[in-house]
């Protein structure tokens, strides 16, 4: 099998089981059901990844590259709004990634989840103290501390509340707009005149 052969096969497969778990988690999901979705093996499956911890690793690590491009793409003048949507577009793609069985599966991803939210929560830190230093935000230190870890839980737990709070199964897009306009109301009250127009500015959920 030639390199670029094998570098598609395995695209292909990671794909597949990104789709595959977010529909139905990655425990539920047979080995036959990836191979069958792929329209390979399960030989050559295996031949690609021996275990299924190991597709979760390696969609772990695209999901990192997807938050690097995201972040990438944001400064201090981008507005906050912009980074929030993205976030939630990422937590719609990558969904069965905040399930808490897919770290019983593979435990070693968790530190690298940390750093993943020690990461994003300085970004959000940094961009509120932007915007109180141009006069568009009236939150102390102490307020900022608290917006960044209640966006942080909000963002991160949202699909879980709405499956074991509210009893929704199938979470759709539509439930992660929600999920957009509660953090939005959490900034909302800090924000100082016109400062609504240009932090929350419109931005597109689900592209």
């Amino acid at each position: 099998m030639r390199v670029e052969e094998k570098s598609g096969t395995r695209a292909r497969i990671l794909e597949a089981c990104r789709i595959l778990f977010n529909e139905r988690g990655p425990a539920e999901v047979t080995t036959a059901e990836i191979a069958l979705a792929v329209g390979i093996s399960e030989g050559n499956l295996h031949y690609h990844f021996r275990r299924k911890a190991q597709i979760v690793a390696a969609l772990f690590d695209a999901f990192e590259a997807a938050i690097a491009e995201v972040a990438s793409g944001s400064d201090a003048n981008t507005p906050l709004d912009h980074d929030l949507t993205a976030w939630f577009n990422l937590m719609w793609e990558w969904r069965f990634l905040y399930a808490a069985s897919v770290y019983r599966l593979s435990p070693g991803l968790q530190p690298r989840l940390k750093t993943i939210s020690d990461e994003n929560q300085a970004r959000i830190r940094a961009r509120l103290e932007s915007l109180r230093r141009q006069g568009r935000l009236d939150a102390s230190s102490a307020d900022i501390e608290r917006l960044v870890v209640n966006a942080w839980i909000v963002a991160s737990y949202w699909i879980d509340y709405l499956r074991t709070r509210q009893g929704i199964a199938h979470v759709e897009r539509e439930h992660l707009r929600w999920g957009l306009a509660q953090i939005r109301a959490l900034f909302a009250p800090y924000l100082v005149d016109n400062a609504p127009a240009r932090s929350f500015e419109p931005a597109t959920f689900g592209c």
